[in-house]
Formats: C-alpha cells, structure tokens, sequence
C-alpha cells in the first residue's frame, strides 16, 4: 500500500458560526486533497462540526498509518500551542500505532504575503490617479492575547512592505490587540495619507470581516479627504493553497526529530522546535503537557501553578484516597460534601486521578441509548454544578457536557490541569467539554468527571487567588 493511501491530513480549521465560511473551508480542504492526492478531513476547534476528535478518528478508521496535522490559522496562538496539542497527545496514547505528524501555522509565507499584495493591487487600481507616495496599506490581524501570534501580522506587515510602491505598510488588531482598527485609520491620516486600503489578515469571511467592512465605511464618513478601501479576505486566492501544500511538504519531508532530556519522549520537528505540550510563551523550550518529569515541578510550570507548589513545597506521590459517595436527604450524592482536601495537581507531578484516560465517547453510543444518556447527562450536570457553582452548556453534539467558564483563561487552565488527571477534555471558548456516555457508572465514571473537576477548580481558585482575582464562591 503506497503513501497515498496510508497518509491522511487533518486540516482544522477554527470554526465559524457563518455557513459560507464553513463552505469555503471544505472548499479549501478539496482542493488541498486534489493537490497533493490525499485524503483530506476538515474539522474545527469550534462553533462548526465535526470537532477535532471526531477527524483523528475518521483519520484512523479509514486506515491511516500517519496522520498529517495541519492548522489552518495563520498564527501560533494558544489554540495551536496548546489545545491542539493536547488533543494530539490523547490520540498518540490512543493509537500508538499511527504517526501523527503536526504541522506549523501558515505564518507569514511568501505565498501569503503576495496574496495580501494582490489584494491590495485590485484596490489600488479602482483610483490610479493617487500616487503611491501619499498612499499607506493598513493589515488587520484578528487580534490574539499571544504575543507570537500578534507578531506575525507585524512580520506580514513589513515583508508586504518590502519592494512596494507605497508610502508605508502598518498593522492594527479587530479585537483584543492594540492598535485598534480606528487608531490605525487615525495615524494613517494623520501621517497625511490621500487614500488607505486595509487589507483583513483573515482566510475566510465572516462576522469579523464584515464588521472590519463596518468599521471601514464609519471611518470613510470621518475621514472623507482620504479615500479608503477594503479589501476582501485571503481565499480563494491561490496562495492559500500554496500555503498549504508547502506546510505539509515540511512536516513530511523536512521534519528532524529530538528528544527531551528530562521525559525522553520523541517529537517530530517540521523545520522549528517543536512545541507540543508544556503551557507555552515566547520562549523556545519543548515538552509535551500531561508527561511530568521525574525529578518534580518543571519550573516551566511555576508561574501556572497555585502558590503551595512555588514555595518550595514537595510534591506529593501519594494518590487521593477513595471518598465514599455520601447522600443527601432526598438519597442524591452529596457530591458537595464528598472531599475535605485533594492530592497534589498531576500538573504539578502528583499522581493523575485515573489509571487509564477516560476517553470521549462515540455520539452514536449517545444516541443508541437516550435514556441512559439522560439520566448520566443529568446526574453530571448536577454534581458539576454543586462542585463548581458554574452553569452547564448542553452540547450540540451527543457525548459532551460543557462547563461555563469565567473567562477563556480560565478554560484552558483547568482544560491543561484535568488533561493530565487522564479524563479527556476539549475546549471552545470559554466552555470546557468533558465526555459523556449511558454506560458511565456513578461510582466510577461519573464520580471521575466530577472529581477532577472539583479537584483542578478547588487549584484554580488558589492560582487566581494568587494572581489577585476573586474565586468564585
């Protein structure tokens, strides 16, 4: 059987509420599996369906011995830091037999950047009469809390820049970034500009762009001296597919390899230094999240960690004892009462909650059984809510419970910390999913969910603690 056949790509995307985003994704992932003749699976990390486990595992059932993982964002976020990663380790654990090879972000290629200069070409050309002297080019990135992610619209920004035939190139952010769209009109005209084109850093279309087009036209009416276009989007401009395809060439054939000192696990390396686990930042050092290293607290960790494991205080091997289920008056568990303290966080190098991950469960087992699905789906809504006092999402697709976080860092510090108690959870926005099946027992998987919930959000409240937020109550 040749490599055709063997090798599958998962490409995911990030989700969108907007169908004909959605539809240009798929649209995407079928030219990318005509191109390099593969099988291509397109999932998302949210807001659109299927969600990332459900691709590894088409992957895996149409006979792929090496899954090819790209992201189809255009930055190194948390998202492809972390939440994917952590996916990707679950699945190496789950079938060790497959490869599972991670692609980098398409980044500011040279494919990228001269799709953002056609763009900006088509506009230039609706009023030749303005010399380029007197004419800047404004890069809208979506806007990420990642400094390495904010980065690379800075990167794209000046390579756009580089041989143009225009007064400047500068870059500004939709949202949770500065500068802020409106700030980099103001200095465009300020610095005297006759006309602007702002080129939306996005792949696709949706809510972001529209409102980057909004944003736009209030700003045409405040500034009406200088002319002001918008350009559409990256597909389906040639590029992005260029894009991609040379990722994937990367992570095939350009991959070395390297292993850890500490955990002596292997990682594959696609022309970067892989990044697959540990919480991460700016820096460059490797790891994989949910592996802790024998010797106690990686001091990659400290600064994620409650207050008790930076003081120097020893880790503890012993795992938590078995608390009996006690009962309320109306003969539910008491799951309030259950626990007086809890063993050291896994995150830290304690033990994990559980011997074998509690894996996600197929929707088809949900829906075989609705009865049984219910009464487990209520039950962990209940004992969820006593443990935590945060709401309960129902999710869209069977096999999920969906806890409301305070904030999306809040999410994915509890998503990392429960992880690696080996009870599976994924992540979309703000709404941590763990898994959900009618043959979950309350003495065993039910209480394993609630457990380490209540155990990493009994942590999470000393960690904002520390940081000097409030708990909730």
């Amino acid at each position: 059987m040749d490599e055709t056949q063997t090798e599958q790509i998962l490409l995911i995307g990030h989700g969108s509420r907007d169908q004909a985003a959605v539809h240009e994704c798929q649209a995407l992932a079928d030219r990318l599996s005509r191109a390099l003749q593969r099988s291509v699976q397109l999932c998302f990390l949210e807001f659109a369906h299927p969600p990332i486990v459900e691709g590894i595992q088409a992957c895996v059932a149409g006979g792929a011995k090496t899954v090819v993982v790209l992201p189809l964002f255009l930055g190194p976020g948390g998202h492809q830091k972390n939440d994917v990663p952590a996916i990707l380790n679950w699945a190496r654990q789950r079938w060790p037999h497959v490869q599972f090879r991670y692609g980098v972000p398409l980044g500011a290629q040279y494919p990228l950047i001269q799709a953002l200069a056609d763009r900006a070409a088509a506009c230039l050309a609706l009023d030749p009469g303005i010399p380029g002297a007197e004419t800047g080019l404004l890069v809208v990135g979506r806007g990420s809390r990642d400094p390495d992610s904010n980065g690379e619209v800075a990167r794209a920004a000046r390579l756009l820049f580089e041989g143009r035939e225009v007064a400047w190139v500068d870059y500004c952010f939709f949202s949770l970034a500065t500068p802020s769209v409106a700030e980099g009109l103001e200095r465009c005209s300020r610095l005297g500009a006759r006309r602007v084109v702002v080129l939306p850093y996005l792949l696709f279309t949706g809510r972001i762009y529209r409102q980057i087009q909004q944003q736009v036209a209030t700003a045409q009416e405040r500034y009406p001296g200088m002319r002001i276009h918008c350009a559409s989007y990256l597909w389906p401009h040639d590029g992005v597919l260029e894009a991609l395809v040379q990722r994937h060439a990367e992570a095939v054939n350009g991959t070395a390899s390297m292993t850890c000192d500490l955990c002596k696990y292997r990682v594959q390396m696609a022309g970067f230094e892989a990044e697959f686990g540990l919480p991460q930042y700016s820096d460059h050092h490797h790891g994989l999240r949910g592996i802790p290293h024998d010797h106690g607290v990686d001091p990659r960790l400290a600064r994620l960690l409650p207050p008790r494991y930076r003081a120097g205080e020893a880790v503890s091997p012993a795992p938590m004892g078995a608390a009996p289920l006690q009962f309320d008056e109306e003969g539910r568990v008491a799951w309030d009462r259950i626990w007086s303290d809890f063993c050291d966080l896994a995150l830290a190098g304690g033990p994990p909650h559980r011997g074998q991950l509690l894996e996600p469960v197929d929707p088809t087992v949900c829906t075989a059984d609705p009865a049984g699905y219910a009464r487990v789906l209520a039950e962990l809504a209940r004992g969820l809510r006593l443990v935590t006092g945060l709401p309960v999402v129902e999710s869209a697709t069977p096999g999920w419970i969906g806890l409301q976080c305070e904030s999306e860092e809040m999410a994915i510090w509890l998503l990392r910390a429960i992880v690696v108690e080996n009870v599976f959870a994924r992540r979309e926005g703000t709404v941590l999913f763990l898994p959900v099946g009618p043959h979950f027992r309350l003495a065993a998987e039910i209480k394993n969910v609630v457990t380490v919930v209540a155990k990493t959000h009994h942590y999470w409240q000393e960690h904002i603690q520390a940081m000097g937020g409030e708990p909730a109550p």
